[in-house]
């Protein structure tokens, strides 16, 4: 009986091998950090809104800088998990006085 359980002990390891080549996939999820930013969205912003008037379009930033207070940025990561796609934007907000004053925009795929 104890030669039986030793020969089913170590024949494990083979056994979850050949499950694991057999074409079993494991689910890999969706991974997805920051404020989802579209070109749509960019295009809506106009020089000399308010930043009340910019939340409202693209929410809250992502970064606040305590040192640079007219420096908003904006930043989306997303992996797909079962192709491993990646895709980022990062978007800068620069203000005076308030009003926005330059939007700049990178989409790296």
């Amino acid at each position: 009986m104890k030669t039986r359980a030793i020969a089913f002990i170590l024949s494990l390891p083979l056994l979850i091998s050949l499950i694991g080549l057999s074409g079993c996939s494991v689910y890999r999820v969706d991974i997805q950090q920051g404020n989802e930013i579209t070109a749509s969205m960019i295009e809506k912003l106009e020089i000399g809104m308010s930043q009340r008037a910019v939340t409202r379009v693209l929410g809250f930033p992502l970064i606040s800088d305590p040192f640079h207070k007219d420096r908003w940025d904006y930043f989306f990561y997303k992996r797909e998990g079962s192709t491993g796609k990646t895709t980022q934007t990062l978007a800068t907000l620069i203000f005076s006085s308030g009003k926005l004053v330059t939007v700049d925009q990178n989409i790296v795929k």
